[in-house]
């Protein structure tokens, strides 16, 4: 594995999580709140915290050695919201990781989605 990855920009978790649930890129910023397309952004919200500013993209126990994940703030203006909403998202997502195994796996196919591995075998809406 190539431990000198190309950094994952925001757009580029928005245009993978958009793709993966069936949405436009449109569909995922706009003011909807229609559980679908919410819970698509609170998952692109999270992935950009967990996936941004780190070579490669990997969120784990020596993350902090490659540097910092995108601020709330600049992920909030990325998705047209306040910060204190991608908190929100963050955490929400968060908290069903931990107790939901098939969301777990969903992020982490999610994740290497992103990462440019497409061999993630189907659609996320498969998946919930």
């Amino acid at each position: 594995m190539n431990s000198e990855r190309r950094l994952i920009s925001i757009p580029e978790v928005q245009a993978a999580v958009a793709q993966m649930f069936h949405l436009s890129r449109a569909q995922l910023l706009s003011r909807s709140r229609r559980q679908n397309i919410a819970h698509a952004r609170q998952i692109a919200m999270y992935l950009s915290r967990e996936l941004t500013g780190r070579p490669g993209g990997h969120a784990d126990a020596d993350s902090a050695a490659r540097g910092p994940s995108a601020s709330f703030p600049r992920i909030g203006i990325a998705f047209g919201r306040d910060h204190s909403s991608v908190i929100h998202a963050c955490n929400r997502v968060a908290r069903r990781r931990t107790i939901d195994a098939d969301f777990a796996k969903l992020l982490d196919r999610l994740s290497h989605y992103v990462r440019g591995a497409r061999d993630s075998g189907g659609s996320a809406r498969e998946a919930l």
